[in-house]
């Protein structure tokens, strides 16, 4: 097969791949007999410098075909995109995830360091570690965090550390910087060489974002596509923030909370139920 190049969305030009892509819709809970079918079907439709936009589009509705579970799995990173004017800040939802993994947390707290006090994001508290966590959300995947806010970032952290440790004496101590899209290569450069931990789309591999997203089911509401911007908010304001909540809500409820036929609200119902407690 000719190599195709294709544009990524912060304009960088690369060759086609098709074997991430196949790891992509793997993720999403696609069969691999499925994925490999679905390649065989985008791939003639994408031309030169075709956008990594478009592709994903393609993949979406290609994946939502054979499993409509597996297609809104694959939105993921989208549902994280919405989420920006919705008024449901990325550090409460990211908070909420690490209660999943056992923490007790707690949102915009303010902490005397050494040099100087500190607004901090994310703090949570298990019974091993105590976990100080700055979240940079995007609403544009092109807009990455780059070496600058990691340097900042971990500036901060270090200045922390010791009221953090006389507070926690038996537990141990780390900074995470977490971002809804992706850091710059010179950021993750930055971040292995110092040791801050950095937490993003697809990094780091085995323990990215995403990852922990899938392993705890924590769906936005904002992951159904056929939900407008209204409707998001409407949710939100009524404390329905992950599919989790809505698959809790009986169907007339929903039906009269969003004003949408019988129909649309069992959709929607079905929707969260199988995404929420499917296998």
């Amino acid at each position: 097969m000719t190599k195709i190049q294709i544009t990524k969305a912060s304009g960088i030009i690369e060759d086609f791949s098709s074997r991430k892509l196949l790891k992509s819709l793997l993720r999403s809970g696609a069969e691999r007999e499925q994925a490999e079918e679905i390649i065989e079907k985008i791939i003639p439709e994408i031309m030169p410098y075709t956008s990594t936009k478009k592709i994903y589009r393609l993949a979406h509705r290609y994946l939502g075909q054979f499993n409509r579970v597996s297609g809104l799995r694959y939105s993921i990173k989208r549902s994280l995109i919405r989420l920006g004017p919705s008024g449901y800040p990325f550090e409460k939802y990211f908070g909420e995830l690490l209660k999943q993994y056992g923490y007790h947390v707690d949102i915009g707290v303010t902490i005397e360091g050494k040099c100087v006090k500190h607004e901090i994001d994310v703090l949570a508290v298990s019974n091993h570690d105590v976990v100080l966590v700055e979240c940079k959300y995007r609403n544009r995947t092109e807009n990455a965090p780059d070496v600058k806010i990691a340097l900042y970032v971990h500036a901060r952290f270090q200045d922390l550390m010791p009221a953090i440790r006389n507070r926690y004496p038996d537990k141990s101590f780390a900074g995470w910087l977490v971002t809804n899209t992706r850091f710059t290569s010179d950021a993750i450069q930055y971040a292995e060489c110092s040791g801050l931990k950095i937490k993003s789309w697809r990094y780091p591999e085995g323990n990215s974002l995403e990852k922990m997203i899938e392993d705890k089911k924590l769906y936005l509401v904002t992951i159904m596509s056929i939900l407008n911007s209204a409707q998001i908010k409407r949710l939100i304001e009524n404390k329905i923030i992950l599919m989790k909540d809505l698959a809790k809500i009986k169907t007339h409820d929903i039906q009269r909370l969003l004003s949408v036929t019988e129909g649309k609200a069992l959709a929607l119902k079905q929707q969260a139920d199988e995404l929420c407690f499917c296998n």
